[in-house]
């Protein structure tokens, strides 16, 4: 049945394996000026670039009233073969053993154990597995192991009285698909020890150690399973890996390595920003204002280098608030609200030289596409000039500076302040709001719901103020509130729970910021309240917003 399944994907893509030709003439390729009356045809799909935009219009065409043909049409198109475009076409494609599939995937674990081999195979994760007791997992394990002996050998582990002592004795793959695929939870009840030097011999030549490095000093209740790695050999380790490693050896109180692996990390990066943070903990953990000179002079600008320089009472230099347009009597025809025009700009912009910039400029000539104009510019000066443009202020006057300068970070870091602009993950426009909650706003409002009206600027701030306004009534700093924005308040809930930001010590609250486990959220955080700190004395004129004050009330600071 899997197998089946997959080679139906797999032919599908292969209709569309050369790659599609790009018009490169026109920038604006449809209206959408009408978004209460547009619908997605096969036709209009047809001339689209295969991307993460064209995706998005693939599942929302899967959602209307079509037949299985043209379901498989439209999959045939996609780029990205996700879940939950899999799922919408389960639903037309109605053929037997894709929805089964389909099921599966989506089952629960003790749904999946009363079914048969193949079901359980495609849709028991490990981290489903750990929500079993041991009579259903060998009930499982029993249905597996003829067709799938490794998978079988993997819940074995799940299921032993001991789950530590069985995983350690196995094989690296095994000892690190247990390891990498359980859920948090489960490490910490069941995997939460020292290994033994055995099984660190067994495992440390092998890349995945260098997750499984980051996931155990990223996550405080795995304190045992870290120790592990106190003063490991970083030789082959990459410039992060080294820098995670120094974070651990400043949790166990040995600054010494520590300093050691910090110098190894900076030594292996060519990433500026990645330099000054490193920087900045070698100041935090041997306060010489060297450190802090060098940090205050970088030309990156970061949480860390303004930090720097507020510390050392240094101005912020080459930041951009606003661009001049050129006149144009001309009718701009360029549609903002269209995500392909967004796709053909990204598509036609690869290689910018001045004769290019100059026809942008006589196209970006209004408020509305300037931020289409600073694209073009940070491209072109290979973003080496700070823009921090303020676009849409008649739609955020009647909001407080905070509010404004709250929703000047966010939108600067999630779209560049771009109204069509689609993310993988398919959250919409300026504020990068996802579908399932601009429904959920929607819902509250009492209003008809219309994915694509969330291109419009006006309902994107309007939903995305909703939003903060709900985030608010709980947090009360913008580094909380980007968290709760990106990954979630219950991600953020969770980081409280692990004893993130919850205990005051010499290197809180940076040692927290540094242990967001997901990459995403803790980079975002830091860009946000990066972009909070500019907006704001920027556009406060009547006092001074420093870092130190919130830097100082972060532990705790969400309890009002």
């Amino acid at each position: 049945m899997k197998k089946r399944f997959f080679y139906l994907i797999f032919a599908s893509t292969l209709m569309y394996a050369n790659p599609v030709q790009i018009d490169k003439k026109p920038l604006i390729q449809d209206s959408f000026s009408n978004q209460e009356e547009f619908k997605v045809t096969l036709e209009w799909l047809k001339n689209k670039p295969k991307t993460i935009t064209k995706d998005f219009y693939i599942l929302q065409y899967l959602k209307q009233d079509i037949n299985e043909s043209e379901a498989l049409e439209a999959l045939s198109m996609v780029k990205y073969v996700s879940n939950q475009i899999f799922y919408a076409f389960a639903k037309k494609f109605k053929h037997d053993e894709t929805t089964a599939v389909a099921q599966c995937m989506q089952a629960s674990a003790k749904e999946l154990i009363n079914t048969y081999d193949d079901c359980i195979k495609a849709g028991l994760t490990l981290y489903k597995a750990t929500k079993l007791s041991q009579v259903e997992l060998n009930e499982a394990i029993l249905k597996v192991k003829k067709k799938y002996p490794t998978f079988a050998k993997h819940l074995n582990i799940l299921a032993s009285s001991i789950p530590f002592t069985k995983v350690i004795s196995s094989s690296k793959d095994d000892f690190y698909e247990v390891y990498l695929n359980t859920g948090s939870q489960f490490k910490i009840d069941y995997l939460n020890y020292k290994l033994p030097k055995s099984t660190l011999n067994k495992i440390v030549a092998d890349k995945r150690i260098e997750t499984l490095i980051k996931y155990a000093i990223t996550n405080p209740k795995l304190d045992l399973l870290s120790s592990s790695f106190l003063e490991i050999n970083d030789e082959k380790f990459s410039s992060e890996t080294s820098f995670y490693l120094a974070l651990n050896e400043i949790k166990n109180e040995n600054l010494k390595q520590a300093l050691i692996y910090l110098t190894n990390s900076y030594h292996k990066s060519h990433n500026k920003y990645h330099k000054d943070k490193v920087t900045f903990w070698k100041y935090l953990i041997t306060y010489d204002k060297k450190y802090l000179d060098k940090l205050s002079n970088s030309k990156n600008l970061n949480i860390y280098s303004i930090y720097a320089k507020e510390l050392l009472n240094k101005k912020i230099e080459n930041i951009i608030y606003d661009i001049s347009l050129q006149h144009n009597k001309s009718v701009n025809s360029f549609d903002v609200n269209n995500p392909f025009s967004w796709v053909n700009l990204i598509l036609d912009s690869k290689n910018l030289d001045e004769e290019k910039v100059n026809k942008y400029k006589a196209i970006f000539t209004t408020e509305e596409t300037k931020p289409y104009l600073v694209y073009i510019l940070n491209k072109y000066n290979k973003y080496s000039k700070n823009y921090f443009i303020t676009p849409y202020k008649n739609l955020l006057k009647e909001y407080s500076i905070n509010r404004q300068a709250l929703v000047y970070s966010i939108a600067r870091q999630e779209s560049g302040f771009i109204p069509a602009s689609i993310s993988t993950a398919f959250a919409q426009g300026v504020m990068q709001i996802m579908p399932f909650l601009s429904k959920h706003i929607a819902k509250k409002l009492d209003e008809n719901y219309n994915i694509y009206k969330l291109f419009e600027v006006q309902t994107n701030l309007k939903y995305a103020n909703f939003h903060l306004n709900n985030l608010e009534k709980s947090l009360n700093n913008p580094l909380f509130i980007a968290y709760s924005y990106n990954g979630g308040y219950g991600y953020f809930r969770y980081l409280k729970r692990l004893g993130l930001f919850t205990q005051k010590g010499d290197f809180e609250p940076f040692m927290s910021m540094e242990l967001i486990s997901y990459d995403e959220t803790r980079e975002y955080g830091k860009k946000v309240l990066t972009n909070y700190y500019i907006y704001k004395n920027y556009l406060d004129k009547k006092s001074s917003f420093k870092l130190s004050s919130i830097f100082e009330n972060l532990i705790e600071s969400d309890q009002k």
